[in-house]
């Protein structure tokens, strides 16, 4: 223990020794011209490493000492009991401030995102059967009237057409031209 206690007063010694006496030497040396530059990072490393020593030591015996354990085990369970009660009350406080102001729970919050969700993939796969559709009028249009016979629509067509909404014109729904045929 005693060997232990000398250690950190050399450490300390070293540490102050260097940095306010070995440091401004080498570094008025080094500033003048007559020292180099190595002299300064000699100084600079071994008041460091007797910093990096002492600061090892203090916080080994810190964490040896029962009576800190036993302060931060105890302001560890103060610290959860005071984050449970500051959680409650505001739970208490905002579940009913929330509907005072007109502002959405985070239930309406998530079943609006769910909503949204479905209406995009909707939307994906109408504008697929949209793409199958302009790829069949493309190929219809490609055959000259002159040589293409008249055939009614596949079914495939015909059932695309049948699952896509009526177009309204302002007043009445009118039909698709190919829907009709």
């Amino acid at each position: 223990m005693a060997e232990h206690a000398q250690h950190t007063v050399t450490d300390v010694m070293t540490m102050y020794k260097a940095a306010f006496l070995e440091l401004p030497v080498a570094g008025a040396k080094w500033g003048s011209g007559i020292g180099k530059e190595q002299e300064v990072a000699e100084a600079v490393w071994k008041g460091y490493d007797a910093w990096v020593r002492l600061t090892t030591t203090s916080i080994d015996e810190l964490y040896t000492n029962s009576l800190f354990g036993e302060i931060v085990a105890r302001s560890l369970d103060g610290g959860l009991r005071w984050q449970r009660l500051s959680q409650a009350w505001a739970g208490a406080f905002f579940a009913g401030l929330w509907p005072a102001m007109g502002l959405p729970t985070a239930a309406a919050v998530q079943a609006l995102y769910a909503e949204v969700q479905f209406l995009a993939a909707r939307l994906t796969a109408q504008d697929t059967q949209i793409g199958a559709l302009h790829e069949e009028v493309r190929s219809v249009a490609v055959d000259p009237p002159a040589q293409r016979k008249r055939r009614a629509p596949s079914a495939k067509l015909d059932a695309s057409l049948k699952a896509l909404p009526v177009k309204m014109n302002g007043h009445r729904a009118v039909a698709t031209p190919m829907a009709s045929t």
